[in-house]
């Protein structure tokens, strides 16, 4: 019987532990992914991702996939706890919003609501809700998603490059000939 975590397991070890690549430029591009995931810029996740593995000298490929990680189903479960660390930080050093905390709490579940997702996906009104929401919480969630990436990046990076180191020693005949 297959578990729901197969499929990443799979993906992980056959997409990821086998790239024809350093360690480290793995695990960067697994951290540099991520972190770019986590940036409130929908639609240029990819772009930041390429922008900085390029940078970096990381693997394009493995960023790019790791970017997937956020997705309209996913969105609320990394732009809200964004938004509540940014609007947490930020708070200190402003005074008045343009829309409370509780405000935003209620557009966020309306706007995120599977059933809103599902049946609004492919109209303009919800694009111009969440581009309305976004704006009006812009500097919240930078500064929320680039705190959560960053903390989640450096994890990542560290975990994926001793998962890495370790599975080449203990599986090294799963690895292609001449590829080490």
């Amino acid at each position: 019987m297959r578990t729901i975590f197969q499929p990443t397991i799979h993906f992980i070890t056959h997409r990821i532990l086998h790239v024809d690549d350093s360690p480290h430029r793995i695990a960067m591009g697994v951290a540099l992914g991520l972190l770019a995931a986590w940036t409130p810029a929908m639609g240029l996740h990819i772009l930041i991702a390429l922008s900085l593995t390029s940078m970096i000298g990381a693997n394009k490929f493995v960023a790019l996939t790791c970017v997937w990680v956020s997705n309209v189903f996913t969105a609320f479960f990394i732009y809200y706890p964004n938004y509540l660390v940014g609007w947490y930080l930020l708070s200190y050093f402003r005074g008045e919003q343009a829309l409370t905390h509780e405000e935003v709490v209620v557009l966020f579940k309306d706007l995120f609501a599977f059933d809103s997702i599902i049946t609004c996906f492919y109209r303009t009104d919800f694009w111009q809700e969440l581009l309305t929401l976004l704006m009006s919480i812009g500097a919240e969630l930078w500064v929320g998603g680039l705190v959560i990436g960053g903390a989640i990046s450096i994890t990542a990076y560290f975990a994926f490059y001793h998962l890495i180191k370790w599975y080449r020693k203990t599986y090294p005949h799963r690895r292609i000939a001449g590829h080490g």
